[in-house]
């Protein structure tokens, strides 16, 4: 514990650690708090990174779930929009001529 007190507390330790509390640590918590995810109910190297995957997926269907919601559209318009083309989203002819 000491050494990793000593290596937070340079600079480089510290930019570090303020990276990290920005960008994955958040999931972690929402996946623990949100969605009880406290351990992992199978054993193995293989097994728990299965089991990980999934908890991923669930974790970003929901957060796609949540920015359909919050842009007050249905999943069918938001797929026209990516899928369809329009002004917004990928075009069906653009992604074939690359």
């Amino acid at each position: 514990m000491e050494n990793m007190r000593a290596k937070l507390n340079t600079e480089e330790g510290t930019e570090k650690y303020q990276k990290r509390m920005s960008t994955v640590e958040p999931v972690f918590g929402q996946m623990k708090q949100d969605r009880g995810f406290r351990e992992f109910l199978l054993r193995g190297k293989r097994k728990t990174g299965i089991e990980f995957v999934m908890m991923c997926t669930v974790h970003n269907i929901r957060k796609i779930a949540d920015i359909i919601k919050r842009e007050g559209k249905n999943l069918k318009d938001m797929l026209k929009m990516i899928v369809g083309g329009g002004s917004k989203g990928w075009n069906k002819g653009e992604l074939e001529r690359e």
